[in-house]
């Protein structure tokens, strides 16, 4: 093929190009309502940063920033660490954020400053500008929301109906640990908990109350950040009696005790160890996944990096889920982040199983030069219809509007390095943008383009 004369065409396609954002945290509107005018109130993921540019906390240090926004100090430390990671993906974007919308550098003399535009931005119609700013500014057509598990989640208030949409999720229950989970569940669900029947039933009936809202697109699985993604097949008997164990109230067990007499309080079980949690816990992933295939939509999936600092990473690899991807090959599994930085081992996955698609949300801002190779990679082996290039996993719309420009600004370099040298024409290209930045996402979750 030839190489193509591209300079600028696809890059002013893909700038324009409406985005679907496959993965958000993105808050409610009366949460946005409430934003604080502070310049750290747009951080985002670069708190993490600062955090690793912080170094190790002495003993008796909680917190590597002073502990109030309004400590003279604190601008000054913030901004130091700021300097020290001011080129990672996670700083960059919010200083462009800060021109386009707010009008000011991101700098510490304009500390005041940025604050006040945040809450002029915030305005008097908070709804009104949080539209604006994701629809229009951003030009985001649809945001998938993680994540309820109890129909009122779901209000109209909370988020416009015209463009989110949210996934199912309760981790909690799937990496269930002791009696005192057991009873939270009890006053979640207002029923009594007393057999394995009882919590799959509890389960299911929860899972029907969200998708009659309607709004549910999909479910969600993010049991990365406490266990791994190795699942057992346990038999229902070894499932009821490690339930049995949870359950059981044994003479003289240690228990944490909890005020008493406070409304609401839950005195702490000890909990089982891991080893002997693990049969109920696998059993109810996989009640949760034959749900999920029966109402045929797709389960997203934390895989990859994990938010904040000190997280147990070995936990993060979607190669151990093959057994999975196997044994329910009509689920569609969504991996998400790129799978960083198993980059290449998510190819694998999206080539050899029809059922896997890929997911670069987040990992524009985690890392944009490997989420540019993953990008080129992924479309030299895995069908570009697989493939969802944007989400901005991020709870305020001043940063996912960033975390979109810098996507869009690492789609199109991709896509014009390989029509440059003749991997594609500039038609192709559009196709491919158009494909992985909207068109995938509308199919994959049942939405109008």
């Amino acid at each position: 093929m030839t190489a193509a004369k591209t300079t600028g065409e696809i890059t002013e396609f893909v700038q324009a190009q409406p985005l679907f954002g496959a993965h958000a945290h993105i808050m409610p509107v009366p949460d946005w309502a409430k934003t604080k005018p502070h310049f750290s109130s747009i951080a985002g993921y670069a708190l993490a940063d600062l955090a690793s540019a912080a170094g190790p906390l002495p003993v008796g240090q909680e917190t590597f920033l002073p502990a109030t926004t309004d400590d003279p100090a604190y601008a000054k430390r913030y901004f130091e660490l700021w300097r020290a990671s001011h080129f990672t993906g996670y700083t960059r974007p919010i200083e462009l954020a800060s021109r386009d919308l707010l009008g000011v550098e991101y700098i510490e003399k304009n500390a005041e400053e940025i604050g006040e535009a945040i809450g002029k931005l915030v305005g008097a119609s908070p709804r009104a500008s949080y539209c604006e700013i994701l629809q229009k500014r951003a030009n985001i057509r649809w945001l998938i929301k993680d994540n309820i598990h109890k129909p009122e989640q779901a209000a109209d208030e909370l988020y416009p109906p015209e463009f989110v949409r949210l996934n199912y999720r309760d981790d909690d229950l799937l990496c269930i640990r002791s009696r005192t989970d057991v009873a939270r569940r009890e006053g979640r669900w207002g029923r009594s908990l007393h057999s394995l029947a009882d919590l799959v039933a509890g389960f299911n009936d929860s899972i029907t109350a969200c998708l009659a809202t309607n709004k549910v697109t999909s479910f969600k699985l993010g049991v990365a950040y406490q266990r791994g993604l190795a699942f057992t097949e346990p038999t229902l008997h070894e499932a009821e009696r490690a339930f049995t164990r949870l359950m059981r109230v044994t003479p003289g067990e240690t228990i944490d005790p909890a005020p008493p007499f406070v409304a609401g309080s839950v005195r702490v079980q000890s909990r089982l160890s891991a080893r002997k949690l693990r049969p109920l816990q696998d059993y109810l992933t996989h009640q949760y996944l034959r749900r999920i295939e029966a109402e045929c939509l797709p389960l997203q999936v934390h895989t990859g990096y994990l938010a904040g600092v000190r997280g147990v990473l070995n936990n993060i690899r979607a190669m151990e889920m093959v057994p999975v991807f196997i044994r329910y090959p009509r689920v569609r599994f969504d991996l998400f982040h790129a799978g960083w930085p198993y980059v290449e081992e998510h190819a694998v996955l999206g080539k050899e199983f029809p059922n896997v698609w890929l997911n670069m949300c987040w990992m524009w801002a985690m890392n944009p030069v490997t989420a540019a190779r993953a990008l080129e990679s992924w479309l030299a082996c895995v069908p570009h219809t697989k493939i969802f290039a944007y989400g901005g996993d991020t709870n305020s719309p001043i940063c996912e509007y960033a975390y979109a420009q810098q996507a869009r600004a690492g789609i199109a370099r991709v896509l014009e390095r390989i029509a440059r040298r003749g991997g594609m024409t500039a038609a192709g290209a559009k196709e491919v943008a158009a494909d992985i930045m909207l068109h995938n996402g509308c199919r994959f979750h049942g939405l109008e383009a």
